[in-house]
């Protein structure tokens, strides 16, 4: 009776739409495919069940059939089915995009009491936690004079809005004596000694200005403008920016003049505050 009402249906529906629908849509809409086999929906698939509880794995597994999970310790599984407690050996699962079955006792569920070597390491990290809490503030060791913010290496406007100044110390005290002894060969091409830099370093970053007037760094001026230069090298973020790089890539190529001038300005007004002076 069902074969007759069927072929007289798709003989009508054939009528009505003549050629403007094939054989793909009428397969979906009858869910079975080219040979007659009944599909499973996407609403039915294993992936979509929603899983009854979840569980870490303790014990690696490698899948030994095509219906089973791979998995390592540490993973997470999302248990889909899981039997009485009389018949537990084997649950089913998802681990990413697999759906598939797995020894029960390869797994604890987060419900589950802790084993004691993880409840020892939470126990240790409750401590950790509290000792955590007790320790003082980064304001207040500051202000106790314990901690003090690095120069060298540190972000521009970090260190700026840490100090309250407009222009970083050993900038400020760099220029200045540059301008006044710094007229000799290669002030910024040639290195000074290595243990003059090393030492004025120490001391920028132990927040003392050194004195500068010393015959120690008048008879190495290039030692101050090497510090000059380290402190450049070192911010974590350019004086230009990674983020403008490519910009100021693009403004310097230009071949006219003028052009190149109006467009480096253009850039350089982008700039972030700390940046821009």
């Amino acid at each position: 009776l069902l074969v007759p009402m069927l072929s007289q249906y798709l003989e009508k529906l054939s009528a009505i739409v003549d050629s403007n629908i094939n054989c793909s849509p009428v397969l979906t809409w009858m869910e079975i495919d080219n040979h007659g086999n009944r599909l499973l929906v996407n609403e039915e698939a294993s992936i979509n069940v929603p899983a009854i509880a979840a569980a870490h794995v303790v014990k690696r597994y490698t899948a030994q059939a095509c219906d089973e999970l791979s998995f390592e310790v540490g993973d997470i599984i999302s248990v889909i089915d899981m039997p009485p407690k009389e018949d537990r050996s084997w649950w089913r699962g998802k681990h990413g995009f697999q759906v598939g079955f797995f020894p029960s006792e390869c797994v604890e569920l987060f419900s589950e009491r802790p084993s004691p070597g993880l409840q020892a390491s939470l126990n240790e990290l409750n401590g950790l936690q509290s000792l955590f809490i007790l320790l003082p503030s980064k304001q207040r060791l500051k202000q106790r004079g314990i901690l003090r913010e690095r120069v060298f290496g540190c972000d521009l406007g970090e260190h700026l809005k840490n100090s309250g100044s407009d222009v970083p110390q050993v900038l400020r005290s760099c220029s200045d004596f540059i301008e006044k002894h710094g007229i000799v060969d290669g002030i910024y091409r040639l290195s000074g000694v290595s243990s003059n830099i090393q030492r004025l370093r120490h001391e920028f970053d132990s927040e003392r200005v050194p004195e500068l007037s010393k015959d120690v760094y008048l008879q190495d001026i290039h030692s101050v403008s090497s510090l000059c230069k380290l402190y450049f090298r070192e911010l974590p973020n350019p004086l230009l920016t990674y983020q403008l790089y490519n910009k100021f890539a693009d403004a310097v190529s230009v071949s006219g003049n003028e052009e190149r001038l109006v467009r480096v300005h253009d850039v350089i007004q982008q700039l972030p505050p700390p940046h821009y002076r």
